[in-house]
Order: C-alpha cells, then structure tokens, then sequence
C-alpha cells in the first residue's frame, strides 16, 4: 500500500480541477473573476478527499463527482438560470470523466512511476516544489499567449445578446468592439447597438433617449431606450444598459456591438 500524502494529493486536485474548470470557461465562454475558479478548484479538491475513504463504490464515485462539480460549478461561474448551470455541470462532469478515463488508460498501459489509482482518480507521488514549478510555468505560458493572441481573438468574438421590453423579446448576434464607449449621459450607463431591423417592436413605442456620439466618421445622435431585462450569452447582466438603434450601418449577420465595458462587467 502506498502512502499518500495529503498535502501533494491536495495540490494535486486543486492544479487539476483548476485547469478543468479554465477549459469548461473557455468552452462555454463563460465569464467570472479571475479569483473564483481559484476558489472553485480549492473547494472540489476538499470534496475530492472523499476518495481517500477505504470503501471502493461506483455509485458512491458517481454521486461525489456530480456533487463535488455542481459546487464547484457555482463558485467558480455563479448561478445565472437552471439552463446554464446544467450546461455548466454536464460539461465540468464530462471533462473530469474523460480526464480519469485517460488517466487509467495511461496507468493501464504503461505504469508510470509513481503514479497510483486511488478509487478512479489519479494520484502522483511527486514533490509540491516540482508542482509548483510546473504549475508556474503553464501560467507563464498562459500569460505570453494571453498577449500574444488574446486582443486579436476578442475582436473576432461574437456574444449571443437578448432583449426583454414589455411582452417582446428579441435576440441577435452582437460582437464586441473596443471603440464602441458609448455612454447614455445623464445615468452613465453603457450602450448596446443593435439594427433597428432586429427589434419585433416599433423603436417609437419606447420612452427613448437622445444620445450624442462620436467617431472616427464623425459626430450624430442615436436614440436609444433601456429595456426591462438584458442577457448576455445566457447570463442577466446585472448593471443598466440602454439600447441604441440603428438603421442598415451593420450589413453582415452581426446586428449588434457591445462595448468592452458591458463585458468586463459581467
């Protein structure tokens, strides 16, 4: 019987579940604090100690995984609707299965020296300074590639945005633009473009605001209202936002822009 160590099994499942929980992120494209999924992995890999316990179960496997990744689910993202925190879970219990299950497979076919299955999940008998050192290095080049390559995706990326207004409710494709800073000026609040041709309702139906703007094409006014309700990507922004209409400038699929600060804010 090998001895584990609680400490390195610790750090172990924090370093894993912190790096499960950046690709559920990164496929769902959910925003959080760069603080919670620090604080999500830490809580799975409390919960995962279970395993340690001297009962080998499947149910019991089943039952801790689903459980250990709903919390971690709702710490790391928050809870914004049923709809998306099951997505959430489906593809956090998903990966985590598909990393146990390539992990046995490597045990099974190669044996790899110091590594040990403990109740379906990994262990590797490794120092924490050699985890440190390499978690030290994925950051860094996590952050070389953030600078290299992350303005040049974000300027590509589109955001599913829906509208709430009285009995309406509208949808569209908007993508962030940086230089769209369009503020409503008595409140502060933020501004959403969208073709009026996308709006299920009249624009003169709303109690609307006149907003001045300016851009590298020159200065206008745009009218613009707030809606009663405003989701982005499936989550309910919590700030005040005004839509501003326009009428035929965007001409590709995307009906909409939404400006960086409406993002950072989510």
């Amino acid at each position: 019987m090998r001895t584990v160590y609680i400490d390195v099994f610790l750090f172990i499942n924090m370093f894993e579940n912190y790096l499960l929980l950046l690709c559920t992120r990164y496929i769902l494209k959910l925003r959080c604090k760069a603080y919670r999924p620090v604080l999500g992995c830490l809580a799975a890999a409390i919960l995962s100690m279970i395993v340690l316990l001297p009962v080998e179960s499947f149910i019991l496997n089943i039952s801790a995984t689903l459980i250990t990744c709903s919390i971690a689910v709702i710490i790391s993202f928050g809870f914004h609707g049923k709809k998306l925190f099951f997505k959430s879970l489906l593809t956090l219990t998903a990966l985590t299965f598909l990393y146990s299950g390539a992990m046995i497979f490597l045990y099974l076919a190669i044996k790899p020296r110091g590594m040990v299955i403990i109740n379906n999940r990994p262990y590797f008998d490794i120092s924490p300074l050699l985890l440190i050192i390499l978690t030290a290095a994925i950051y860094s080049l996590l952050f070389i590639y953030r600078k290299l390559f992350a303005n040049h995706s974000r300027a590509n990326l589109l955001h599913s945005v829906k509208l709430k207004y009285k009995e309406s409710i509208c949808e569209f494709k908007a993508k962030e633009d940086t230089a769209c800073n369009i503020k409503e000026p008595f409140s502060g609040s933020s501004v959403i473009i969208v073709e009026k041709s996308e709006l299920p309702f009249s624009p003169e139906e709303c109690k609307r605001r006149i907003i001045p703007f300016e851009s590298l094409g020159g200065s206008g006014i745009i009218y613009a209202f707030k809606p009663d309700e405003v989701y982005i990507d499936e989550r309910k922004a919590e700030q005040e936002i005004y839509i501003g209409i326009c009428s035929e400038i965007l001409k590709t699929e995307i009906k909409g822009l939404i400006p960086e600060s409406v993002l950072k804010g989510q």
